[in-house]
Parts: structure tokens; C-alpha cells; sequence
């Protein structure tokens, strides 16, 4: 399982950060709006932390481990500027969401179900989903009016610019929390990551990770996609906009390789993590992003919202929260 694009860009910013910088332990970003910034877990914790989930008074992060296989990812939990591996995690993890006592998780190409947690460990783990065969996996997912919603990645780089044969592959679904029932929502989406609900808005809001492989580099966006639409990857990918015409447009374009990951909101404030600016904007539902966190050590990997506050992550593998 790859990340891809956050890959990519991973092994080539990972030189930028200097090693002084991840031994002493980078001061955490600034908050635009003043409030201070708290370290939930201090560089070095998680590797590659993307996604948050927020039940039994815990703060669940999920990992999708070093590309070379050199460490796994999983489940873990932060706090206190620590973070630990829950038991029987998988090895990579792209979303997570909490439910009524259950914690859902993408992860391994899986969706699994694990509950029974005792403060430490879960007491039981359940597949739900693992598609048919060379199914790439889901990314992110989140919760909506009983469904779980879900971007589904693709697995190997050569469909960075090319339409994947796998199943459900470059789509946004939806599917029973059982796992029956998958259907799918939007689809010509290079790799759609994570979601988030409005409250009172219909659709979901996607962060979708654009072509890497090309000297011009297309734009990345975020999607509001209605049911049925086709954002027209790979024929589109906005470069050109005349190939674009019979296509959905996106909601909101992102510079080339700006690479949005987590995504969020609180109220009708949208919060997006943006990889490639290292540091995470907001944008009112209508209006244009502006930036919210700032002067991260590192490429800014996840978002996650909890009791009014922002939750982030970055490459260093720290969690932090500000209020909104």
C-alpha cells in the first residue's frame, strides 16, 4: 500500500527539515487567529499521522507508516505530547471514524471495526469490507445520516496518470456501516483522500490529490461533488480546461502540488491541511482560503475537528490542537 503523492513529496521535503530541528523538537505552528497552539504529541511520535478519530475521551490518529516498510503504521493514541500503537493495528492506515463506541478503520485495503475498548486495547476487530479482488483500499473516511463515506485510493504510481482498472478505484462511495451496500457517488478523481460534512449541507467536501508526473503541474482541489458526477480524470485534469467542458468542476482549485490531506469543518468554516505549503488554510463554505496554521517544521499531513478545536499533523510526526 502507497501513499503517492504524499510519498513522493515526502522523500523529497524530508531533506529540508533540518535534523537539528527534529533532535531538539521544532517549536509548534501559529495560529493566525492568536490562540495558542498545544503539542498533543511531540515530534518523532507517529509516523506519518493523516487522519483523527475522537471517542472515549481519546484521540485516535491513524498512521500510515515509513514507505519503505521501515516501520508500520496503525492506530494510535495521543496525549501529553506522546503517542501509542494500539494493539493489533494494521500496518497502514488512510482513515478513521468513531460511532457510537466503535472505531472504523481503513486500513490494509480493509475496512474494519474494531470495539471493546478497555482504555488500552480494543477487545474485539471485525472486517466489514475488503472488495473484490485487487481492490486498492479506502483513504479517508467519515460518517453521514447512517452511511460511511469514503474516498477510494489507487495502490500503484503507474495510474498517477492513467485511469485504474481496480475496483471502485479514483471514486468517492458510500457503504452500510456493516459493509453491504457500496455505491458509488463520484468518480474521475485521480485519488480522492479524506471528507468532511457541513452541518446542514448535503454533500460531502473531498480533498483530491492531483497528477504528479507531468512539468506543468495541474491543479489540485477540493470537491462537493452531487451523485453521479464524473470529474473526467484522466482525459481532465484542468490543465487544459477545453478538455474539461463536459466534465463537474471542482469546488475550489489549489495550486499545483499543493496537495490537500486532511480536511474538516466547524460550522461553515472548512479547515484543510495543504501538504506542499506546510501549513493548514480555512475557507468559509463560498469563499476562498486563507491561511489558519502556519510555520510548521515539516509538510502538514492531517486534519481533524473535536469540541471546537482544530487537531493537525505533520511529517515530523507531531499532533497539535488550537481552538477555532
Amino acid at each position: 500500500m502507497q501513499f503517492l503523492k504524499l510519498a513522493a513529496a515526502a522523500l523529497a521535503s524530508a531533506l529540508l527539515i533540518p535534523a537539528a530541528a527534529l533532535a531538539q523538537g521544532p517549536p509548534p505552528p501559529t495560529a493566525v487567529n492568536g490562540n495558542p497552539v498545544q503539542t498533543v504529541a511531540s515530534p518523532g511520535s507517529i509516523q506519518s499521522p493523516v487522519a483523527f478519530a475522537f471517542g472515549a475521551g481519546k484521540v485516535f490518529v491513524a498512521s500510515g507508516g515509513a514507505e519503505d516498510g521501515s516501520a508500520p503504521g496503525g492506530i494510535y493514541t495521543a496525549g501529553g505530547g506522546t503517542a501509542t500503537r494500539v494493539p493489533n493495528s494494521p500496518k497502514f492506515v488512510g482513515g478513521l471514524v468513531w460511532h457510537k463506541g466503535t472505531l472504523y478503520v481503513s486500513g490494509d485495503g480493509k475496512l474494519l471495526a474494531y470495539s471493546g475498548w478497555n482504555g488500552s486495547k480494543f477487545a474485539k476487530v471485525k472486517t466489514l469490507f475488503k472488495g473484490p479482488k485487487h481492490f486498492p483500499g479506502f483513504g479517508g473516511i467519515t460518517w453521514h445520516k447512517g452511511r460511511i463515506w469514503a474516498g477510494v485510493m489507487i495502490s500503484n504510481f503507474k495510474y498517477d496518470s492513467r485511469k485504474s482498472p481496480q475496483p471502485y478505484a479514483q471514486s468517492v462511495v458510500s457503504l452500510k456501516p456493516n459493509g453491504k451496500d457500496i455505491r458509488v457517488f463520484a468518480t474521475g478523481l485521480r485519488e480522492p483522500w479524506q471528507l468532511t460534512f457541513v452541518r446542514g449541507i448535503k454533500n460531502p467536501f473531498v480533498s483530491v490529490l492531483g497528477q504528479d508526473n507531468l512539468k506543468k503541474g495541474p491543479p489540485d482541489y477540493i470537491i462537493h461533488p452531487r451523485k453521479g458526477d464524473d470529474y473526467g480524470f484522466p482525459k481532465c485534469n484542468w490543465n487544459e480546461p477545453k478538455a474539461c467542458k463536459t466534465y463537474a468542476r471542482p469546488y475550489l482549485f489549489l495550486a499545483p502540488h499543493a496537495s490537500p490531506m486532511g480536511i474538516g469543518a466547524i460550522g461553515k468554516t472548512i479547515y484543510v491541511a495543504l501538504f506542499g505549503k506546510q501549513e493548514v488554510d480555512s475557507f468559509k463554505v463560498g469563499g476562498k482560503p486563507k491561511p489558519f496554521l502556519t510555520g510548521f517544521a515539516a509538510p502538514v499531513t492531517g486534519v481533524g475537528i473535536h469540541s471546537g478545536s482544530v487537531y493537525a499533523s505533520d511529517l515530523t510526526g507531531a499532533v497539535y490542537r488550537v481552538k477555532h
